[in-house]
This record gives C-alpha cells, sequence and structure tokens, in this order.
C-alpha cells in the first residue's frame, strides 16, 4: 500500500506546487497608458504693447478639423501665446491641457508656419515653458509675425513621447496626439 501512495502523493505535491506558483502575484507591466483624447485645440494670443487679442479654436467632432475662423494677426507684432485643448466628446467636457501640464516631461509642441502660394508673410514661433530636465513643452510660447501680410497655416503637432524618448528636438519620436493646422492673416 505505501508504494502505490508515493507516485499519487509526488502527483498531488507537484500540483499543489504549480498552483500555488501560478496563483502569485503577477508584477509585470500593466495596460498601456491610453493616449489622450483631444477634440479641440485653442490659441490665445495677446499681443505685447498695444492690439488686439487673438483667438482660433479648431474642433475634430465632426470627424474633420473645422477651424471657427481665421487666426488674424497684425504684422511686426510680438503675442504672448497659449495652447488649451480638450475632450468635448464628453460631458462635462474634459480639460486636455491640465494632463499635458502633469506629464510635461512626455509631451512636446511642433509648430510650423507655411505661407500661402503667393504671401510673403512670415510667422515664427519661440517656445517658452519647459519641462523638469529643461526641456521644451509647447503649452506657452511667444509669437512673432514679420513686416509682411500675407496667408499662411501655423501647424500644431503634439507629440507624445513617453519613456524616455523625449530629447526636446526630436519632433518625430513618438506617437501624435494632435496634428492641426490653423489658417492665419497677417495684416
Amino acid at each position: 500500500m505505501k508504494k502505490l501512495l508515493r507516485p499519487y502523493l509526488a502527483f498531488l505535491l507537484m500540483g499543489a506546487l504549480l498552483t500555488t506558483t501560478a496563483c502569485g502575484d503577477d508584477d509585470g507591466p500593466g495596460p498601456d497608458e491610453e493616449g489622450e483624447v483631444i477634440t479641440t485645440v485653442m490659441l490665445s494670443l495677446v499681443p505685447e504693447g498695444k492690439g488686439q487679442n487673438a483667438t482660433a479654436t479648431i474642433s475634430t467632432l465632426s470627424g474633420s478639423p473645422v477651424q471657427n475662423g481665421p487666426l488674424t494677426l497684425k504684422a511686426n507684432t510680438v503675442y504672448n501665446a497659449t495652447i488649451t485643448l480638450a475632450d468635448d466628446s464628453k460631458t462635462p467636457s474634459v480639460n486636455v491641457t491640465n494632463e499635458i501640464k502633469q506629464k510635461t516631461n512626455e509631451h512636446l509642441f511642433v509648430y510650423t508656419f507655411t505661407p500661402e502660394s503667393g504671401s510673403n508673410a512670415s510667422v515664427g514661433v519661440e517656445i517658452k515653458d519647459r519641462d523638469a530636465n529643461n526641456r521644451p513643452v509647447g503649452l506657452e510660447t511667444t509669437i512673432n509675425t514679420g513686416p509682411n501680410t500675407g496667408a499662411g497655416k501655423l501647424r500644431v503637432i503634439l507629440k507624445h513621447q513617453p519613456g524616455g524618448i523625449k530629447t526636446g528636438t526630436n519632433t518625430t519620436a513618438g506617437e501624435t496626439d494632435v496634428d492641426v493646422s490653423f489658417n492665419v492673416i497677417v495684416n
């Protein structure tokens, strides 16, 4: 009888060992962090000195970007600009800007101005805010218009660069959270 119990006892112990190790804590990585949902991008510009404030909003709720009107700027003017992001697909609307502020080490805004064909307008953007590693973020910028009038597009791209891939100079690394182009008139 002792000889018959030994094989069964070995199988029983082996099964118990497998069960206890399989049910242990899983220290593996959790699910990937979900990217931000951004349906609305608003640029707000305040001129240094005299001048009129300028604001433009692009919404993607309809599926394609819709701008509420052109961003009208004055030639030879310096503007202090801020960008605001929201998810208007939720009720109430979610301010995504706060999440970007909390994770500045993982985000980079890229601004590019392209004049329309035949236009001599120029718009320059300088990023003012920095993350904890002294790398640019882009929620706060200075926008400078040149002396010439005309029209063009100010493209705004928000790159999500987690896991240490943000260098501050690599504008292509990571995923794109936002890619919109504002119609701009410089007069």
